[in-house]
């Protein structure tokens, strides 16, 4: 049965792609193979939306390029990578407290062609938000930190997003987009030319702070972001593999129902997350060796929720970053806000608990977890 015949359909307006451009949009239907029909009101939102605010980006382009491309990066950035659901938003969150930084909003990542030429953009940004994320109730505002990749979705076709869209495709646009993985050299160029781009804007747009970006497909980019950064500072979180497979089929569930362009099997779906997993965490162990003494720090989560405060003092210790009274301030008072979170509760079948210990056990022995059931 279709995954989303049995699932059903959720709302039209959360379409990210609606913040980029027009031509980008196009492009990507016709890279990966269309949209089926009864998508065609998704699709017709994002054609309309895309195309209405064309002449605002290029105004913004026009207004603010030469002074986006004359921005310097003075420090290179620190980034926070783990798979995805292995508590990197919390992490972030927390340290993002620190005044010393400059992090991605929602407004940076969901409409970076339009951010800076009006407020009306950003208004209507916040009308189309959820309070919460609907895969783990985490808060969303225009202003939280988030992750970049879906700005690198709309500034151009090289992000792993697509794949929320797109889902048939999302072996092919991991493979070459996360991992680079049979792409030509070119290509590679390509997406630092993009990314580089939208962080010297989001530098620009922040007073040249030092930039905290958190993004699950850069654990796949390491010896890229080495290339374009040599200095950068790297925070690698993990958990339980077995949490993380159910938060996984947990967050796809949600997000390819509000997102998706195409009908795929649920089969598929649940594939796709344990072959991703294993190829990202397998480079990962493989890369990380290029990482120059003292800027790399792993963070076990559960330890980071035991004790936050002082794991991030552990972290700001080991890449030899300065974790002031005021940071400190900060960061308490933020706990205190998400003091009575409650995480959702996974439980496994047998059939899924003997799949991952068969092709994710590398991971789980090497960190010594258990299921969460057992």
């Amino acid at each position: 049965m279709s995954y989303f015949r049995k699932k059903g359909l959720t709302r039209v307006d959360q379409q990210f792609l609606a913040g980029g451009s027009f031509l980008n949009w196009v492009r990507l239907v016709v890279a990966n193979g269309g949209i089926d029909w009864r998508y065609w009101i998704r699709s017709l939102y994002v054609s309309i939306v895309a195309l209405l605010n064309t002449p605002f980006r290029v105004y913004e382009g026009a207004r603010f390029g030469a002074r986006i491309a004359a921005t310097s990066i003075r420090e290179a950035p620190i980034f926070i990578l783990g798979h995805w659901r292995s508590g990197t938003t919390h992490v972030m969150r927390l340290i993002a407290r620190d005044p010393a930084f400059a992090v991605v909003t929602f407004v940076h990542t969901m409409i970076p062609g339009l951010y800076l030429s009006s407020p009306l953009f950003r208004a209507l940004l916040a009308s189309s938000l959820p309070k919460v994320r609907p895969m783990d109730n985490v808060t969303v505002a225009p202003d939280a930190a988030e992750e970049e990749e879906y700005a690198l979705g709309n500034l151009g076709p090289y992000s792993f997003y697509h794949a929320l869209s797109f889902p048939r495709k999302m072996r092919e646009i991991f493979d070459k987009y996360v991992l680079f993985e049979g792409v030509e050299r070119k290509i590679i160029e390509q997406w630092k030319v993009i990314y580089l781009y939208f962080l010297k804007k989001v530098t620009f747009s922040s007073g040249g702070k030092r930039l905290l970006l958190k993004n699950p497909a850069n654990t796949g980019r390491i010896p890229t972001l080495l290339e374009m950064f040599p200095d950068a500072k790297f925070i690698h979180v993990y958990r339980n593999p077995y949490v993380v497979y159910s938060s996984t089929m947990h967050w796809l569930d949600k997000e390819l129902a509000s997102t998706a362009l195409q009908d795929i099997d649920e089969e598929a779906v649940r594939e796709h997350a344990l072959r991703n997993y294993e190829k990202l965490m397998l480079r990962y162990e493989e890369d990380k060796a290029l990482i120059p003494e003292g800027n790399l720090v792993e963070v076990r989560f559960e330890d980071f929720e035991a004790d936050p405060l002082g794991e991030v003092a552990r972290i700001y210790c080991a890449l030899g970053l300065t974790l002031t009274p005021e940071a400190q301030v900060q960061m308490q008072q933020y706990l205190l806000t998400v003091k009575g979170y409650q995480k959702n509760i996974y439980r496994l079948d047998s059939r899924s608990q003997r799949e991952l210990a068969r092709r994710w056990g590398f991971m789980i022995r090497r960190w010594d977890y258990d299921p969460p059931n057992a």
